[in-house]
């Protein structure tokens, strides 16, 4: 009884019954036709070749155009890195800065690993040489002399600082006639030119890089230029490739840019010698890579698939009726079944789960689809949750947007009352507080701003302390230009400053009080620091201030201290955040290191 409902159930389907007998059909007709096989072999096999040759053409082409545009990348790097610009920009000179730069060089050549060897030279503003691996002065005059026959190297200083400049010339570092790859581009700064980078690839990488598209030893493969120069080719030339077959390139490049594609096939005769010309262009560049076929590599002998062709037949045909019977014992009839649940979920209802046993895939397939039909009715539940809670916050945002304006008029009626009134200093404090609320309520949405203006809602904030304590607070500002545009967190200066202020010069404190606010940069990253020169702490009681949750109950300082570490340990992860220094009766210091993100000073702060 089993046999013949496995038999009804693969036959239940008028449509598999039909691929299976127009399948039995076709396996017929190839089994009585299995002569023509052979005749068709040659040109299948021809097809294979050129599918062959095609992907690895392709292949090279993707290779050559990441190792391109890595290069491109690395060169606008480098050119831009603001600590060899700074070198370069600097007073001393002599063998102090040829150091220096050589070494930012390596540090550089070093840190992305390129794949392709590279020789980086720096031409200096001063006629000076700077170049990593080191080069001796006889490469030095050859560099020169290479360089300075690019066409557009008398201009440099005059074009676009942002295009890079590609040439393919002689190598510098060998006599013999070897091209190699420069990739220049100018080093500059605020439209001062600071010196010429000049990156040159080994051309013999790239001609291994050729070897890869190649079939046989006898199939010379080439890169040739936009204006029609070779500018590589593939490590060895065939032998019979005779210098007469170089001298006719020039009709070859000529045909092909004929064709005005961008990849394609034509025949040729090169030499006295026939060939199959295959041709792709570089993506992102104006070269074109061309592959030169002997017709006898594409004519191999035919395969005689005839002959097994009726001994293969009768198992085919058996194994394809097999296969039909478990494929839709296996595969179809559960398809179908998941098509169903599909469909059900489709019309509002939860279909039930549906337990398959068979091919792992599927088994996986069933129950994922379940699981996912499942979380999908959460997730709607969950985003209408989620829509009326949006909904509410939109309301009370709208109702919190009055609150600003009404602060910010309110205060400044008392600022006017307090001029009429004939209190300047009451105006003052007014004003220092109104500044600090604008600059607080204000685009709330916003979550970075540059130090300069951190330290201008700081001042806001001493300005009104000094009015409400009557004492005056020596500031002493020491920022660093591109410190000051660097972007920090918003509200990150004052909370140091307060803690000053508040603690450091709390009583008994008699001194004068002092506040010193620096910002540089160190190693790539943002150092601020802020020092006073009030009463300090105790040893113990720093190393409790930037620690959570260990502060002694009823313990006064260091929350704002402990929010600000956690705020930046979130936000950055190790090893950024605040350190803590003090001597009792000294001085305490609250040094802050950051990344440094360079930024565009705004009126209301930054959001990257």
């Amino acid at each position: 009884m089993k046999w013949r409902f496995g038999w009804a159930s693969t036959f239940a389907s008028w449509k598999l019954l039909m691929f299976v007998l127009i399948s039995l059909t076709v396996l017929m007709l190839i089994s009585s036709q299995g002569f023509l096989v052979g005749r068709q072999s040659t040109r299948t096999i021809e097809g294979q070749y050129a599918r062959m040759i095609a992907e690895n053409m392709d292949s090279l082409s993707v290779n050559l155009s990441n190792y391109l545009t890595a290069i491109d990348d690395f060169a606008r790097t480098l050119s831009n890195d603001p600590d060899l610009i700074a070198i370069l920009a600097g007073q001393d000179g002599g063998n102090g800065r040829k150091q220096a730069v050589e070494r930012e060089l390596r540090l550089f050549s070093e840190y992305y690993h390129l794949r392709l060897p590279v020789h980086l030279q720096v031409f200096g503003p001063r006629g000076e040489m700077y170049a990593y691996p080191s080069i001796h002065a006889e490469e030095e005059r050859s560099l020169a002399s290479v360089v300075s026959t690019f066409p557009w190297f008398a201009q440099r200083v005059a074009l676009d600082n942002d295009f890079l400049h590609w040439n393919v010339n002689p190598d510098f570092h060998v006599r013999v006639s070897s091209n190699a790859l420069y990739v220049s581009k100018n080093i500059t700064r605020q439209n001062r030119s600071f010196g010429l980078l000049v990156i040159q690839l080994n051309g013999s990488q790239i001609e291994r890089m050729l070897n890869r598209a190649q079939i046989d030893e006898r199939n010379p493969v080439l890169l040739f230029s936009g204006d029609l120069k070779t500018l590589f080719h593939n490590e060895w030339l065939p032998a019979d490739f005779s210098p007469d077959a170089e001298a006719g390139l020039n009709d070859v490049y000529r045909a092909i840019k004929s064709r005005n594609a961008d990849e394609g096939a034509l025949d040729i005769r090169l030499a006295g010698r026939d060939y199959r010309l295959m041709f792709k262009q570089i993506a992102a560049t104006p070269w074109t890579m061309a592959s030169l076929i002997p017709p006898d590599l594409l004519h191999a002998d035919s395969v005689s698939v005839w002959r097994m062709t009726a001994i293969t037949m009768g198992v085919s045909v058996a194994v394809v009726a097999l296969f039909f019977g478990v494929l839709h014992a296996k595969v179809t009839r559960p398809v179908r079944r998941l098509s169903r649940m599909v469909r059900t979920y489709g019309e509002g209802r939860m279909p039930a789960p549906y337990a398959y046993r068979g091919f792992r895939e599927i088994e996986t397939l069933s129950e994922g689809m379940y699981r996912f039909l499942v979380e999908i009715r959460d997730q709607f539940r969950t985003i209408k949750r989620g829509e009326e809670e949006k909904r509410s916050l939109e309301l009370q945002r709208l109702q919190e947007q009055m609150r600003p304006h009404f602060w910010h008029n309110s205060l400044n009626a008392l600022r006017f009352m307090a001029l009429l009134h004939g209190d300047p200093t009451m105006a003052e404090a007014i004003l220092s507080l109104t500044k600090m609320l604008d600059y607080t309520l204000r685009n709330t949405d916003v979550r970075f701003s540059t130090v300069e203006e951190e330290t201008a809602y700081a001042m806001n904030y001493v300005r009104f302390q000094e009015v409400r304590t009557m004492k005056r607070i020596r500031i002493e500002l020491e920022l660093d230009p591109l410190a000051r545009q660097a972007l920090v967190p918003k509200f990150t200066i004052q909370p140091l400053v307060e803690n000053a202020i508040v603690h450091g010069f709390a009583p008994p404190y008699s001194g004068e009080p002092e506040v010193r606010i620096r910002a540089k940069l160190a190693e790539g990253a943002l150092v601020v620091e802020v020092e006073d020169n009030g009463a300090g702490l105790d040893p113990e009681r720093v190393g409790q201030m930037l620690q959570p949750r260990r502060q002694p109950p009823g313990a006064a300082g260091g929350l704002s201290l402990r929010n600000l570490q956690q705020r930046f340990k979130l936000e950055y992860g190790e090893p950024y955040g605040l350190a803590a220094e003090s001597r009792p009766n000294a001085f305490t210091r609250i040094r802050l290191r950051l990344p440094y993100e360079p930024g565009i000073q705004t009126k209301e702060g930054t959001n990257p």
